[in-house]
């Protein structure tokens, strides 16, 4: 179990007030489950200020205003009211066109009428919160439960109604939901739990208040301001570690190296996670994006002036290796894009609300010109990852190498609730500038490495092998199932991220007439799309 501390994170995009989110099913970002803070779920102290009430009605009119799909809150709130009551099973719930009614051990516990509108969120919350506070009030059991807990479980029951994509986080979630989207007091390490339970020193971030206090990958935590921590959970831990920017922090370790403890003073400081890595290959630079957080557009170009810095005229071109990216912050999705798109549509957004409508354009000042560009995907690419990957190979900036990515084509927008968790709603559906969507189909590489032959050799028939296949992958508009059960056989997506995939990309990148072929094949087949 691992739980990065400056590390990766998911996908969203900023609208007026809310914040919206282009990322993955899972949390990337290990802990529970992925204003003022409410730590932890809590004892019963905690749980009696928790409105549940509140929760839902907020949840509710949040559905019937913003969801992607027009809601149907009278099957949507009899599978809520299933789930928060399900500690109790005297409790049952009865439905019928005009009533719900609450019976416990057969008794009737109260009856409410049922609004006319099955996609009014606001009456259907207002109805259903007045049956669960008269639930709590009727069962001994829900009155001992906690709160965040029963929250908790109306909501994975809303959601489950609603979409693959839309779910609820906790607050121990949402609070680092937060951290990974916009960094957030800490000291700017990484840390894991090892099988004998050690609390390790993962990675330490460059310039962190714990690099500079002289904290080391491999380094051991034994306590933090003296306060013991091993065998403690490693979410204990990362609580520990944050906290207010400038606040000071003692950590103590045991460095196996020199097999002894020390204890390092330090104050904390602003962390935003580390998702940009550059490495050089000899004159090729291989920058990996593994997520989309507030400082991943900027981190890109400081990697790529490194790069220049570092290979100068000899620079050959880039490999952008978005394997295993699960996606992040739908702006850094906007804005990454714009590092090799200067002008023209980079995607578009449709969905039921007015705002979720929108055509994303570059408006960037410069591009990184002539640069030759190969984008790395896989089955675990989604989301923001997928975003510029379709965009790039759609505008002909980049060859796009691998296999089939995830397929997350939609937009989510974040709803922080009253009780300080986060309600993640499908908002919209991606398109990509030739106006396919890849939602449950995935983007398709340029040159699939899965169908290769085991040399890796590539030639123009390599390259023209695939073309027929994005052609018939682009040109579907709402695909069955079956079409995209058959299609995501043509390049299965794989999760393994391979060294012959930047050997390919590196071939390419050396054969100038081959990479430019590559770029135009795609190209044409988005133009004959259009």
């Amino acid at each position: 179990m691992i739980v990065p501390l400056n590390s990766l994170l998911r996908l969203v995009l900023p609208h007026t007030a809310a914040i919206l989110l282009v990322g993955a099913l899972v949390a990337s970002c290990a802990t529970s489950t992925e204003a003022p803070q409410v730590h932890g779920a809590g004892g019963p102290s905690v749980a009696a200020d928790v409105n549940i009430e509140r929760v839902v009605l907020q949840a509710y009119r949040a559905i019937g205003d913003r969801h992607l799909y027009e809601p149907n809150f009278r099957a949507i709130s009899a599978e809520t009211y299933r789930g928060f009551v399900n500690g109790d099973p005297a409790l049952a719930l009865e439905t019928s066109d005009t009533n719900f009614t609450v019976k416990r051990d057969g008794r009737e516990v109260m009856s409410r009428s049922t609004p006319g509108n099955t996609s009014d969120g606001r009456a259907w919350g207002g109805m259903l919160a007045e049956l669960l506070a008269g639930s709590i009030d009727a069962s001994p059991a829900l009155r001992e439960s906690d709160r965040q807990t029963l929250i908790r479980q109306a909501m994975a029951a809303t959601t489950k109604q609603l979409d693959r994509n839309s779910r609820y986080a906790d607050p121990e979630e949402a609070r680092d939901n937060r951290f990974q989207r916009s960094g957030g007091g800490g000291i700017g390490i990484t840390v894991e739990r090892t099988e004998d339970k050690k609390i390790m020193i993962r990675a330490v971030q460059v310039d962190s208040p714990s690099s500079k206090a002289g904290l080391q990958a491999g380094d051991q935590i034994m306590a933090i301001d003296g306060e013991y921590m091993v065998d403690r959970p490693l979410s204990d831990v990362v609580r520990h570690l944050r906290g207010a920017v400038g606040t000071p922090v003692l950590v103590t370790v045991l460095r196996p190296a020199q097999g002894r403890e020390f204890t390092a003073g330090m104050k904390r400081g602003r962390i935003v996670p580390t998702t940009v890595v550059y490495e050089r290959r000899g004159d090729i630079a291989l920058i990996v994006l593994s997520g989309f957080n507030a400082a991943t557009t900027d981190n890109l170009r400081t990697a790529i002036d490194k790069a220049r810095i570092e290979i100068g005229r000899d620079l050959t071109g880039l490999i952008i290796d978005m394997r295993g990216n699960r996606g992040g912050l739908l702006d850094q999705a906007q804005t990454v894009a714009e590092v090799f798109i200067d002008d023209g549509t980079i995607f578009s957004t449709q969905g039921r609300h007015p705002d979720s409508r929108r055509v994303y354009k570059s408006a960037a000042a410069r591009k990184i010109a002539d640069l030759p560009v190969v984008i790395l995907i896989n089955g675990g690419s989604a989301s923001a990852a997928e975003i510029v990957a379709a965009a790039l190979q759609d505008r002909g900036r980049a060859v796009v190498v691998g296999t089939t990515s995830y397929g997350k084509g939609t937009v989510q927008t974040v709803v922080r609730l009253a009780n300080e968790g986060e309600l993640i709603l499908t908002w919209s559906r991606l398109q990509a500038p030739s106006g396919y969507t890849w939602n449950e189909l995935g983007v398709l590489p340029s040159i699939c490495t899965a169908t290769l032959g085991k040399t890796g050799q590539l030639a123009t028939a390599s390259v023209d092998s695939n073309q027929s296949s994005l052609m018939r992958w682009h040109a579907l508009r709402n695909p069955t199932q079956q079409e995209v059960t058959d299609l995501r056989k043509i390049c299965p997506p794989a999760d393994n991220s391979p060294e012959r995939d930047i050997e390919i990309a590196s071939q390419l990148l050396h054969d100038r007439a081959l990479y430019a072929h590559a770029v135009q094949a795609a190209t044409y087949q988005a133009a004959a799309r259009q």
